[in-house]
């Protein structure tokens, strides 16, 4: 759907910013980014909207983004979203809460010594909360936060332009 096509357009730039961080092959414009599955070398596996396997049954094992810091034993969910500009706070805490049982499961299954949650939610029309800047910070996510509003907001356009035919 066009909605989940923008959603992925706002994952993918935040997977451009982590693959430059982090030495993967990337496009030069984060915006010409194309996503791979799984990414490895020997600091890092970074996976792309990957089913996490598990002996127990976990409602929410596919999040958005997992990063594996191997040299740490940490790991990092980032899980996106693009709701309702008057919604990104509850959904922001509603990604937090969503993944908690994922996390404690890679913890122990993995052997991982810290996992944590982060939300990256940005408002249909580019709103965003006070703690959107950290969060990115937190994924060493270096792209500008401007960038990450005009994408959600581009995809906004191209939606309400489908439904109004215009």
């Amino acid at each position: 759907t066009d909605y989940k096509a923008r959603h992925d357009k706002v994952s993918a730039a935040v997977h451009w910013s982590l693959c430059k961080e982090y030495g993967f092959d990337h496009s030069s414009k984060w915006y010409e980014h194309r996503a791979e599955k799984v990414l490895e070398n020997d600091s890092v596996k970074l996976l792309w909207d990957f089913h996490v396997q598990s002996d127990h049954v976990i409602e929410h094992c596919r999040p958005d983004l997992l990063l594996v810091k191997k040299k740490t034993k940490e790991a990092v969910i980032i899980d996106i979203a693009v709701p309702g500009d008057v919604r990104i706070t509850e959904k922001e805490q509603e990604k937090i809460l969503k993944y908690q049982d994922l996390k404690r499961e890679i913890k122990t299954v993995w052997q991982l010594r810290k996992v944590s949650v982060v939300p990256i939610v940005i408002g249909a029309l580019g709103t965003i909360t006070p703690n959107f800047r950290r969060y990115l910070d937190s994924v060493s996510c270096k792209l500008r936060v401007s960038n990450l509003q005009k994408t959600a907001l581009l995809g906004s356009a191209h939606i309400l332009r489908k439904v109004l035919e215009i």
